[in-house]
């Protein structure tokens, strides 16, 4: 057993992480939970607490569970900790479901990352600086060449950005859709919209509203 007095760790709250980065932060279903037996191994993030330690440390370590009691459980560390000196493989573990941040399981439950795991192009003003998504455009993949096969057609911008700004590919940056929905996700409802659509915010109706094309 863990003495608490010497305790220099201890597990982070995944459903903090999941408010901060809801489209990032995959956390198991309830489903999953449910389903967890003795014998099953999860993933628990373990954060140093070390106060002679300036920067956060940080590792994510399998934990083979050997005990549930309601919803507490208890297991042994599975993994081998390289950044936690005060954690060792075999060490009794006590946690509960709000600990555990993967399993070996599968999970049938859909989540936000899985659907927003397709990579979009989006400027340094949005990615960067986080301005709000002010515009964006869908063009086809296939037409931007095999390197890019994970690309959703999506390219977001904030929208106050110059040609010249634009042009340069510096500020550019090949992200998740998630990453970007995690900074600003108003624009979600459109991201279903086909090849060659274009949106721009309007904030007299608090929308993005499609662009038509001059040449329609």
């Amino acid at each position: 057993m863990q003495d608490e007095q010497a305790t220099v760790w201890f597990l982070e709250d995944v459903r903090d992480l999941v408010e901060a980065a809801p489209y990032t932060f995959y956390i198991p279903s309830p489903e999953v939970i449910a389903r967890l037996q003795p014998g099953d191994t999860v993933k628990l993030f373990f954060v140093s607490d070390d106060e002679d330690v300036d920067d956060v440390i940080t590792e994510q370590l399998w934990v083979r569970i050997t005990e549930i009691i309601g919803d507490e459980f208890r297991g042994e560390l599975d993994s081998e900790p390289e950044a936690i000196p005060e954690l060792q493989a075999g060490d009794d573990i006590e946690f509960a479901s709000d600990h555990i941040i993967d399993t070996q399981l599968d999970d049938p439950v859909p989540n936000l990352v899985q659907q927003y795991a397709p990579y979009c192009f989006v400027t340094s003003r949005v990615l960067e600086d986080e301005q709000p998504v002010g515009a964006l455009y869908r063009e086809n993949p296939a037409e931007a060449g095999d390197e890019l096969a994970q690309f959703s057609g999506w390219n977001i911008m904030a929208g106050d950005e110059d040609d010249a700004y634009l042009d340069n590919s510096d500020n550019w940056h090949y992200v998740p859709l998630g990453t970007v929905l995690d900074i600003d996700d108003r624009f979600i409802d459109v991201l279903d919209a086909p090849f060659d659509s274009e949106f721009e915010y309007d904030p007299e109706q608090d929308a993005f509203v499609e662009v038509e094309d001059d040449e329609a």
